[in-house]
């Protein structure tokens, strides 16, 4: 079983919101996209494992403002109609539509096992497909609608820019099916556990900040067996320090001592006793060694290294309870070799097939995206939720085999520019970097082949209707008449998608074509042959000659035409 959309409203950024999930999903985003609210949103339905405390009663703060202004203009315009009808209970229901209310609905799906079933049963429910799901929901809203409303007019008559009063709300969390409270003891059976990007305190000084954790962790682990050989140890401890002479040496002085005669019996009889201790007490006195040393003395990329294998490795040895594992950031601080490691061993424990586990990832990393495979990307941007997963299985084996690829510059750059290959993408970038009078935002990728349609298709999911970003395609005619006028398509149907192609074969024989290149290039180079095949021959390394040349103003040269236009149509959108 796994969660298989999470509806938000009015909840920090989100103010309406789907996002659809997969047992494994990566979710990306620009900085403020809201991948940390996705993941507090998620913690005010579910039960948290009792390593971190987060409260489920909210801030005005965790309130989304686009509808707390919403709800104050409302109120100020029509103040006086409903402080007249507080009693009419069919206008005070158009009232209660308009206040902010934080929802978060979870859709559970594909529940295979009887057990799976009955931990579900009670939330049943049909989607909009009318498919069997399982569905609850957590509400924070005023407990006593006309009580809210009174003080919000009073406030609002009294303060200029007033605040909701939110200690008038209280949340409930219920089974959608029937509206019924979902009781402890059946919230005990679904946990969320974050592993957070902001993890740096972790065992970071001698203070030992991962004793809690620790302790938590071992006491949730041990069993009935461990428990008894605990107190077995504990006590042989203590057979073993009652002869140590020190404590004998207590009452010395008065056995010692004639007038006390009468006591020896006493003292006698007086023995040390192991007082047994809270185990939990026990436990908080261990702590994380890594080799000799602790693990508070090692530096902050193995300290977060350990973190995130020690709690991953907890979190998926579970075959009762659902756990939704959440990792924010797994590159944090980790060197190329240690998130090499993380990663693999993402990857192949999701290849290990556990139906109470859901994993949900954040990153700003394409290795991340890569490796983990791109049809299980899930992106956020202005407030929507995109799925990947129906990409091209095409273009997820292309970036499974080239895991440094910078794909994140493809989905979120706000000016890009497509290219075949290297000797493109280093003249454009040559001309870009010329430009002084206003700050170059042109991203210039080369994507290594020839067809760009899966990378335009992809694009499009995400900026179709994004006036703010657009994207070029310079690519060469290769003598294929047809794929240019696929390509041109993509042009001619999108106000932000620029195609221009090369009148000739490449961009070498473009170029040499173009005003006075052909003599300029032969010239400056000293060459006999033609300006293209010259270009042609030693590719990559009589480009970059070219390009330092015309960097360091030794030469002129001409953009060909599609590359000027592409420029143009891409700097001025």
């Amino acid at each position: 079983m796994y969660i298989k959309n999470i509806h938000i409203e009015n909840f920090r950024n989100f103010k309406y919101i789907d996002i659809p999930l997969n047992q494994f999903t990566i979710i990306i985003g620009e900085n403020d996209a809201g991948k940390t609210n996705l993941l507090d949103a998620i913690r005010l339905v579910l039960n948290n494992n009792g390593l971190q405390y987060f409260s489920r009663s909210l801030s005005i703060t965790d309130i989304n403002k686009e509808s707390v202004k919403g709800f104050q203009n409302y109120l100020q315009e029509n103040a006086k109609e409903i402080s007249e009808k507080l009693e009419d209970k069919n206008f005070m229901k158009s009232v209660y539509i308009k206040i902010p209310i934080v929802k978060v609905k979870l859709t559970f799906v594909d529940a295979k096992t009887e057990y799976q079933k009955q931990l579900l049963k009670d939330w049943i429910n049909l989607n909009e497909e009318d498919e069997i799901c399982f569905e609850v929901e957590y509400v924070y809203a005023p407990c006593k609608l006309r009580d809210f409303i009174e003080e919000c007019l009073f406030l609002q008559d009294k303060v200029e820019s007033f605040m909701i009063p939110v200690e008038k709300y209280e949340y409930k969390i219920y089974s959608v099916n029937n509206c019924k409270s979902i009781n402890k003891d059946k919230a005990k059976n679904f946990n969320v556990s974050i592993i957070n990007a902001e993890r740096d305190t972790f065992s970071e000084n001698d203070k030992q900040n991962s004793y809690k954790l620790v302790s938590s962790l071992i006491e949730r682990s041990i069993t009935k067996e461990d428990r008894a050989q605990i107190e077995d140890s504990y006590n042989k401890f203590f057979d073993e320090i009652q002869d140590i002479k020190s404590f004998k040496k207590i009452f010395e002085k008065i056995q010692e001592n004639k007038k006390f005669e009468n006591l020896k019996d006493f003292i006698n009889e007086m023995q040390l006793i192991p007082n047994f201790p809270n185990l939990k007490n026990i436990f908080t006195n261990i702590n994380i060694g890594y080799g000799e040393e602790f693990l508070y003395q090692k530096g902050l990329g193995t300290r977060n290294f350990m973190y995130l294998i020690l709690l991953f490795s907890y979190f998926q040895n579970n075959d009762k309870i659902f756990d939704f594992l959440c990792i924010e950031e797994p590159e944090a601080h980790l060197c190329v070799n240690n998130f090499n490691l993380v990663l693999d061993f993402i990857k192949k424990s999701v290849e290990i097939k556990n139906d109470f586990i859901q994993l949900l990832i954040t990153s700003h990393n394409p290795k991340v995206i890569n490796k983990l495979k791109l049809n299980n990307v899930v992106v956020l941007k202005n407030g929507k939720a995109i799925s990947l997963k129906q990409v091209d299985d095409k273009l997820v084996n292309y970036l499974a085999k080239r895991p440094n690829f910078d794909i994140l510059k493809i989905l979120f750059a706000k000016r890009l520019i497509l290219v075949e290959g290297p000797t493109e993408e280093m003249f454009i970038n040559t001309f870009l970097d010329k430009e002084v009078e206003y700050l170059n935002e042109i991203e210039v990728i080369a994507i290594g082949q020839k067809g760009y349609k899966t990378f335009l298709d992809i694009w499009l999911q995400i900026h179709k209707e994004d006036s703010t970003s657009c994207i070029g395609v310079a690519r060469d005619y290769d003598n294929q008449p047809n794929a240019k006028k696929e390509h041109q398509v993509y042009d001619d149907e999108n106000k932000n998608i620029f195609v221009r192609t090369t009148e000739g074969y490449t961009l070498e024989d473009d170029l040499a074509a173009t005003g006075k290149n052909e003599t300029v290039i032969k010239d400056y180079f000293e060459t006999q042959e033609t300006a293209s095949k010259f270009l042609k021959d030693s590719k990559a390394d009589n480009m970059r000659r070219l390009c330092e040349a015309i960097a360091a103003d030794e030469i002129t040269i001409e953009l060909p035409k599609h590359i000027g236009e592409i420029i143009e149509c891409v700097k001025n959108y």
